[in-house]
C-alpha cells in the first residue's frame, strides 16, 4: 500500500509541476577553441651539444555550453559545464592538461539560482567568483556562493558569503573551513566608474596548527575622456598570514606568528583616434623581504591578468606543463605576476574592418631581489592579428619573443640564460 501511496504522489507532484514546466524558456550560449602552440624555450637554458632543447609543441580545445532555463521574468537556473577540455590526443579523445585528473569528458562548473526580487538580486548556488574591477585582480574560479546585489540611489551595493571547503565532517575539531566574504559598492558617473571591494578570506584547514585570516582592500576606478580612457586598481591585504596555535608556540618557544601587509597596483592608459590607439602600462606586485621573519610582504594579483603572450601567461603556463626557466634551476616566473614591476607600452590598428593587429614591448624586473644575481627579469615583444571571418568566429595569430635577465639565474652567476620565442593560433567560435 506504501509503495503505491508513493508512486501516487510522484505523479501529482508532476502533475501539478507540468505546466510551469511547458512555460520554461531555455537559450543556449558557448563558445568552442581549438588552439595550437609552438613555445621554443621555456627552460631558457642554452642548447647543449647534442641535446634537443626544450622546445614543445601541441593542440588544445575546449567546448563550454551555458545553458539559461527561465521560469519567469525574475526567476532563472543557470548551468555551465566544460567538454572536451585537453589537449589533441588519440585514441582515447583529449588528454587533460592536469594529469592528476583524468575523469570524466564533461565537467558541470556551474548550477545557480538567479532571482531578481524587490529586495534585489539573489544568486545562489555554484557560481563563476573571483572578478571585480579590473583584469589586474581578477582571477575567474567557481565556487559555492551566497551573492546578494541592489542598487540604492544610484550606487551598486553588493555582499556574498562563499564556502570552499567544509572540514567538520569527521573531525574531533569544528570550523576546519574555508570561507569567503565580500562587501562592495560601486559608483557609476559620466565617462566611468570607481568602486571598493572589501574582501576577507579565513582559512582554518590546518588547524590545530596554524589559523590564516586575511582582509583586502580593493579599489578601482575606470574613466574616459574624449579618446582618452584610464583605468586603476589596487590591492592593499593584511591579517594572520600563519597565526600559531598555542601549543605549537609551548612546543616551540622560537616560533612566531606571522603576519600579513602587502600592496598590489595597476594604471593603464590608452589613447584612441580613428582606427588606431597606443596607451601604456605599470603593474606592481609586491615582493616578500627576506629579512621580516614575522612579516610577510608579497602581494598579489590575478592570473586573468596575462600583459603578455610568454611572461606570466596563464594558458601558456597551463598547457605547457612549465614555469618559466624552469630548467635553470634558480628563479622561475608562472602564471600569475608576482613581486615585480612591470611596464608595457602598446599599439594596435584595424586596418580593415574585420582585421586587428595588436603590438606590445614589455620590460619587467622583480621588486625584491633576494639572492639572485640581479633584478632583470626581461623584455617581450607580442605581435597578434585577429581576423573575424564570420560575426561569431574568429581567429587569431600571436608571435611572442622573450629576452630573459639575470634574474632566472638565482644566485648561479655562472648560470646562462637564453632566449624564447612562441608561436600561437587559436580559431575561437562564440554562439
Amino acid at each position: 500500500m506504501k509503495k503505491y501511496l508513493g508512486v501516487f504522489v510522484v505523479l501529482s507532484l508532476m502533475a501539478a509541476l507540468a505546466p510551469s514546466a511547458m512555460a520554461t524558456d531555455l537559450s543556449v550560449s558557448g563558445s568552442f577553441y581549438v588552439a595550437g602552440w609552438y613555445d621554443d624555450n621555456g627552460d631558457l637554458m642554452k642548447e647543449e651539444a647534442g641535446a634537443n632543447g626544450s622546445s614543445s609543441a601541441w593542440y588544445n580545445t575546449r567546448l563550454r555550453v551555458r545553458t539559461e532555463f527561465t521560469i519567469s521574468p525574475s526567476l532563472k537556473l543557470i548551468t555551465r559545464f566544460d567538454a572536451l577540455e585537453g589537449y589533441w590526443d588519440t585514441p582515447g579523445g583529449p588528454r587533460e592538461y592536469d594529469t592528476g585528473r583524468d575523469d570524466d569528458n564533461i565537467d558541470f562548473d556551474r548550477a545557480y539560482l538567479d532571482a531578481s526580487t524587490k529586495y534585489g538580486r539573489f544568486r545562489i548556488g555554484y557560481q563563476q567568483d573571483g572578478l571585480w574591477g579590473t583584469a589586474f585582480g581578477d582571477e575567474e574560479y567557481d565556487g559555492a556562493l551566497i551573492a546578494w546585489q541592489n542598487e540604492i540611489r544610484g550606487w551598486i551595493v553588493g555582499a556574498s558569503i562563499a564556502k570552499y571547503y567544509e572540514g567538520d565532517r569527521g573531525t574531533a575539531y569544528t570550523d576546519l573551513d574555508m570561507d569567503e566574504y565580500q562587501l562592495y559598492v560601486v559608483k557609476p558617473f559620466a565617462g566611468g566608474e570607481a568602486g571598493l571591494l572589501v574582501w576577507y578570506f579565513d582559512y582554518a584547514d590546518m588547524k590545530p596548527i596554524f589559523d590564516t585570516s586575511l582582509c583586502s582592500f580593493l579599489p578601482y576606478v575606470k574613466y574616459r575622456a574624449g579618446n582618452l580612457s584610464v583605468e586603476a586598481e589596487a590591492i592593499y591585504s593584511f591579517g594572520n598570514y600563519m597565526e600559531l596555535d598555542q601549543w605549537i608556540k609551548d612546543l616551540f618557544p622560537l616560533a612566531e606568528d606571522i603576519d600579513l601587509d602587502s600592496w598590489s597596483a595597476y594604471i593603464n592608459a590608452k589613447y584612441t583616434r580613428g582606427n588606431a590607439y597606443i596607451g601604456g602600462q605599470i603593474a606592481f606586485v609586491q615582493g616578500d623581504d627576506p629579512n621580516t621573519d614575522d612579516r610577510h610582504e608579497g602581494g598579489f594579483t590575478g592570473s586573468d591578468y596575462s600583459p603578455c603572450l610568454i611572461l606570466w601567461n596563464d594558458e601558456l603556463v597551463k598547457w605547457s606543463g612549465h614555469d618559466l626557466g624552469e630548467g635553470l634551476g634558480g628563479n622561475t616566473t608562472g602564471d600569475t605576476m608576482a613581486n615585480a614591476w612591470l611596464y608595457q607600452i602598446y599599439a594596435g590598428i584595424t586596418p580593415m574592418p574585420r582585421l586587428d593587429l595588436f603590438v606590445s614591448l614589455t620590460y619587467a624586473r622583480v621588486d625584491e631581489q633576494g639572492n639572485a644575481v640581479d633584478r632583470d627579469i626581461g623584455e617581450e615583444l607580442d605581435i597578434t592579428a585577429t581576423y573575424r571571418l564570420f560575426d561569431n568566429l574568429e581567429y587569431v595569430v600571436g608571435f611572442g619573443h622573450f629576452w630573459p635577465g639575470d634574474w632566472y639565474k638565482g644566485p648561479n652567476k655562472t648560470a646562462e640564460v637564453a632566449s624564447d620565442y612562441l608561436v600561437m593560433h587559436k580559431l575561437t567560435l562564440s554562439f
